[in-house]
């Protein structure tokens, strides 16, 4: 995956297993792959995790008029509210976290679908 924030900062990590990418406001318990000190940003305002079929995108961010969007290759957009999460999949694989009008973070995700949690357990068994 690949990230931009506003200010031009960028990144690209892989995630596997169980590993997790989380952006937020620094000065948590852990450390944010991608930290801000804007103080309208929650801690752990969005966390992609590794699973299957496809990358789970939580929306952790309080509302301080902040949006997540799942955005698609043709333009839809579906909007994730506070504490909840969704799957991204091969044709919505864009995330962005807004505050007012401004895009503070893009994430770009990528990946192979590799069935879900239950079908790897199952193939392993």
């Amino acid at each position: 995956m690949t990230w931009k924030t506003a200010t031009g900062e960028s990144g690209e990590v892989v995630l596997v297993d169980d590993d997790k990418w989380t952006f937020g406001r620094s000065g948590g318990a852990e450390e944010n792959t991608v930290s801000t000190d804007d103080p309208a940003v929650s801690r752990t305002a969005l966390v992609i995790r590794d699973s299957g079929p496809g990358p789970v995108v939580f929306r952790g961010q309080i509302d301080n008029g902040a949006k997540v969007a799942l955005i698609s290759v043709i333009g839809s957009t579906t909007w994730l509210d506070e504490g909840t999460a969704g799957n991204l999949s091969a044709e919505e694989n864009r995330v962005e976290f807004s505050m007012g009008d401004e895009v503070l973070i893009t994430v770009d995700v990528t990946f192979d679908n590799r069935g879900t949690v239950i079908e790897r357990q199952q193939a392993a068994e």
